[in-house]
């Protein structure tokens, strides 16, 4: 376990809780939890010796490691124009995933399930509109996870017949699913999910595609033209804003 008096103040760290916290270079760190109102979402400023205190033990958010970078190309290889379906539906599985390891661990009960998922996600930069934006992609993702859909179905019924395999490739969803979850579970480090994701992919396009680059990761039903086109906003904004191709104008 990582303590205050064995390390350096890190610029950024994930608490037990997944509440992400900046330092002030005076070792005092601000937190911010976007699973709370806009007016209540900063936490109060504390050194870090009373985080580790009361929400340790605390994670150092790093840059992603050069083997998770290898897998998730490896991933988007495999997936082709089911890249972004398969991006969706892990990050709604490792979502998923959060609210049920809240519900099992009483340590964690200071919420909501849904607040701990969505502090999982987000924990590396909170406040960003990429954390904000990300939520978006995981409800996309939820629809493709729980299929086929039927109203009259229970919901761990239709997630345990998902995904939607015309849109997620499995065997490349399983892959991302278990890079996001190094990034966001490891016990000694933590990795900013949205716009590390977001950077894999864009440089991804670019390099494979070209200008093509969206039109070769994301199906159909997920181009400028069509009829869901605020999936496609959600997804291009915040996927493939870093790529040197993305259109801003695309966005409406």
């Amino acid at each position: 376990m990582t303590t205050a008096q064995e390390t350096e103040f890190p610029y950024r760290i994930a608490d037990r809780l997944n509440q992400g916290w900046l330092t002030r270079g005076d070792g005092r760190y601000e937190g911010f939890d976007p699973s709370k109102r806009p007016g209540s979402a900063r936490l109060e400023e504390r050194p870090l010796a009373e985080i580790e205190a009361e929400f340790g033990p605390w994670r150092p958010v790093l840059p992603l490691l050069g083997t998770d970078h290898t897998e998730l190309v490896a991933a988007f290889d495999l997936a082709g124009r089911k890249t972004i379906g398969s991006v969706a539906s892990a990050l709604e599985t490792v979502f998923h995933e959060a609210r049920g390891r809240f519900e099992s661990d009483p340590a964690l009960k200071t919420s909501s399930d849904y607040g701990y998922a969505v502090r999982t996600l987000t924990a590396g930069r909170p406040g960003s509109w990429e954390a904000s934006s990300i939520i978006h992609v995981v409800h996309f993702g939820n629809d493709l996870n729980l299929h086929p859909y039927k109203s009259s179905l229970p919901v761990e019924t239709m997630r345990a017949t998902g995904p939607n395999p015309k849109r997620v490739h499995l065997e490349a969803r399983d892959r991302i699913a278990a890079v996001l979850r190094r990034w966001t579970n490891s016990p000694d480090r933590y990795t900013e999910v949205p716009e590390t994701l977001a950077g894999v992919i864009s440089v991804y396009a670019d390099e494979h595609h070209g200008q093509d680059g969206w039109k070769r990761i994301a199906d159909q039903w997920l181009q400028p033209a069509g009829l869901a086109k605020q999936t496609f906003t959600d997804c291009y904004h915040l996927l493939y804003n870093q790529s040197t191709h993305f259109n801003p104008d695309l966005l409406g």
